[in-house]
């Protein structure tokens, strides 16, 4: 069955044209196995912009086709490939479709070398002209001079015509119809899953099951193409978009790439994409940069681009602009420093103050704040507060604060469009995770946010025009392992506790939409039992090795817990896996500092060099002098959660369950070791100390001896993450 995207909605009436062509496209593949896209983000210097159609099918390979909405009265002349015109056609009075559909797809064959398999992929073009019938075209004054252009006429779009085009068109790159291993590595070339850079590769030791070993096997495994997570980053919506995600289900790399084909489909727009942890800043620009070189044939690059599409910290400092402070140098206003902010060390509430006060100073002094067109908001869930001294006429501040910065987007008069226009709208994108909160227990959806106010900024629908959604919920995790995920979940909700879950869903269809299957009912007085299926985590290490994925100790002492993961650790390095970023200890609970202190002490006395994040070199305790650094090259990275999220490595060990033990109640003690548990993309080692015998010990074993199945008594939670958005 085919699968077509449409990348924007259609709005000029010159669009038109294309829509017909592209119905008609979509209908003629319908039965066959295919996927096509309306504007592929492909802008490079030759192409000038991207494919007005692009196919990839099995059989036929790769097809661009060109729409020309012209009636024959604009055509002068045909000689070969170029068209003469009567009046001017974007400026142009000589056209050349062919040969710019035809540079189109030289970029895309460009991409396809060197990947296995893919070096005799066929490819066409044809020029859509569907304002011009065939027999008008054999008939035009000018037919002797007609050139040799495949074409594909308004009277062909029918199915049948269609594919009879399609299939006399001349091949612009030689090749065979595709077996189905070709078929998977082209879908996934063009896919988001098989172009995501991978990490640096380390040398393998000679063990077959070694642990770098296994990293590597898991690093050539290919992820299949995900359809949703290709309708997310390469479509452009009209107006907000809520991204709901779990842990390792691409939130970031997909914000990323949506902001890159943003900015090469609308150069002369301002985007900005915003995120929270200081640590992310390398992460987010190394990705960014990726997928605008990916989309761009390798013309267009970050330094390129950066004066319009901004990688922005939320708040920013003196020596590197953030989007807090932008706004209010372009608002006139002077930004407030973290002196003069009343929450001592939590930084979110801090800057929602900030944003709060430059709403109220904006509004006061009549000062516009506009100055984006599209904003990304990675994070989402450090964004909000509840506190009601910090609420803007009932709106989040932060959330207002980007909406006012926003330009709206034009309401372009189509000729599609005879509804009376709805309110103006503004392109907000942000993603979030509920489980990741290690601040608020807020819940970022479109009610938290704005409140009364919502229609006024979502408009009605859960779509807009073409089918692009308002709100997306990515229930795959492609970076967690499945039983790593369950434990977190299980762990970080409190789902299998003694007293009954802390927080989480208490519907059917909300488990679903985490990727869960239930058995049961949450209104019962009997079991509910979770269950994770492979499809939802398709991480491939489970398959590869029979060692558990998760394990736990609990020692007697602080000094016998760091030991052990001193021992570990050494394990890990004489295995071949890399002391940075592939090894992370994070340490988690109220007193998590003094473990993280422990811990780095362990390794610097077995001479195992570690690193603070922030820290000006390695074996500091963090002098705060590198504030966006997260990894040294040859030391292991020690830290607590708040400065880990958003990063990930192969092996993780989570120190310090204890502390969680002590404070098991605490929603966001129980959110920190979620986010801790949920960095890994290999291994998960949990440990505490002083433990033997507690509620919580006994939990966790529960946990972990329940695998990717949890039964457990209905229970009303103290929060419900029940997705209860608008748009959902």
């Amino acid at each position: 069955m085919a699968e077509f995207l449409q990348t924007e909605a259609f709005k000029f009436a010159g669009e038109q044209g294309e829509q017909r062509v592209f119905e008609a496209v979509k209908a003629a593949f319908q039965d066959r196995e295919a996927l096509g896209w309306w504007r592929y983000p492909l802008v490079s210097e030759t192409t000038v912009r991207e494919p007005d159609i692009l196919v990839v099918d099995p059989e036929l390979g790769v097809i661009v086709i060109e729409v020309k909405s012209l009636p024959l009265s604009d055509l002068a002349g045909v000689s070969g490939y170029r068209w003469q015109l009567n009046r001017p056609y974007f400026g142009k009075t000589e056209i050349n479709p062919y040969e710019q559909a035809k540079a189109q797809l030289q970029v895309i064959m460009r991409t396809l070398r060197g990947r296995p398999g893919l070096d005799r992929v066929p490819g066409r073009v044809i020029v859509a002209t569907p304002l011009i019938t065939r027999d008008e075209w054999d008939d035009a004054p000018f037919n002797t001079l007609i050139g040799d252009t495949p074409l594909l006429h308004g009277d062909q779009l029918t199915p049948a015509r269609l594919m009879k085009a399609l299939e006399r068109t001349p091949l612009v790159a030689q090749g065979q119809p595709l077996d189905e291993a070709q078929w998977a590595a082209l879908q996934r070339a063009f896919g988001t899953s098989g172009n995501i850079p991978k990490p640096k590769e380390v040398p393998v030791v000679a063990a077959p099951q070694s642990r770098s070993a296994l990293v590597q096997a898991v690093r050539a495994a290919e992820r299949p193409l995900d359809l949703q997570q290709e309708r997310i980053a390469k479509t452009v919506p009209p107006g907000p978009q809520r991204i709901r995600g779990l842990a390792g289900s691409g939130k970031t790399v997909l914000l990323a790439q949506k902001a890159a084909n943003m900015h090469l489909k609308h150069p002369d727009w301002d985007i900005a994409l915003v995120f929270f942890s200081r640590s992310l800043y390398d992460q987010i620009t190394g990705q960014v940069d990726h997928w605008l070189r990916l989309h761009s044939g390798g013309d267009t690059r970050l330094a390129d681009a950066k004066h319009m599409l901004r990688i922005l910290h939320a708040w920013g400092s003196r020596d590197q602009p953030g989007f807090y402070r932008v706004l209010a140098d372009h608002a006139g206003i002077r930004p407030l420093t973290v002196a003069e902010t009343p929450y001592g060390y939590q930084a979110a509430k801090n800057l929602i103050y900030c944003a709060h006060d430059l709403l109220h100073k904006a509004e006061e002094g009549q000062a516009s704040l506009e100055f984006f067109d599209a904003i990304l908001i990675d994070e989402g869930q450090d964004l909000v507060t509840e506190a009601p001294e910090l609420r803007y006429a009932e709106r989040q501040a932060f959330y207002w604060l980007a909406h006012r910065a926003l330009r709206p987007v034009p309401a372009e008069p189509t000729l599609f469009d005879v509804d009376a226009p709805g309110p103006a709208l503004k392109r907000l994108i942000w993603a979030y995770d509920e489980a990741q909160s290690l601040d608020s227990l807020m819940i970022p959806n479109t009610r938290t946010l704005y409140g009364d106010s919502w229609q006024d900024v979502f408009g009605p629908g859960a779509t807009y025009k073409g089918g692009i959604g308002k709100s997306e919920v990515m229930r795959v995790s492609y970076r967690t392992p499945g039983p790593i995920l369950v434990a977190a979940h299980a762990l970080g909700m409190g789902l299998l506790r003694a007293g009954g879950m802390l927080s989480g869903p208490t519907r059917k269809e909300d488990w679903n939409r985490l990727g869960y299957d239930v058995q049961g009912r949450f209104n019962s007085k009997e079991p509910v039992t979770l269950h994770r299926p492979a499809v939802n985590s398709p991480h491939p290490l489970q398959a590869l090795t029979g060692e558990p994925l998760v394990t736990f100790e609990s020692h007697a002492t602080r000094e016998a817990e760091v030991a052990a993961l001193v021992r570990h650790i050494q394990r890990d390095l004489r295995e071949g896996l890399a002391p940075s970023r592939q090894i992370l200890v994070v340490a988690v609970g109220r007193w998590a500092v003094d473990v993280q202190g422990a811990a780095a002490g362990a390794l610097r006395r077995a001479g195992i060099a570690y690193y603070v994040p922030a820290a000006s070199g390695v074996n500091r305790q963090g002098d705060n002098k590198e504030p966006n650094r997260f990894w040294h090259d040859g030391a292991v990275t020690v830290t607590t959660v708040h400065r880990a999220k958003g990063n990930e490595a192969d092996v993780v060990y989570v120190l310090g369950l204890d502390q969680v033990g002590l404070d098991e109640q605490d929603l966001a003690v129980r959110n920190q070791l979620f986010t801790a548990m949920s960095r890994s993309r290999g291994w998960l080692h949990l440990s505490g100390a002083g433990m033997a015998g507690t509620p919580f010990e006994q939990e966790v074993r529960s946990v972990l001896a329940s695998g990717d199945t949890l039964r457990f008594m209905p229970h009303v939670p103290r929060r419900r993450t029940d997705d209860e958005d608008l748009y959902t």
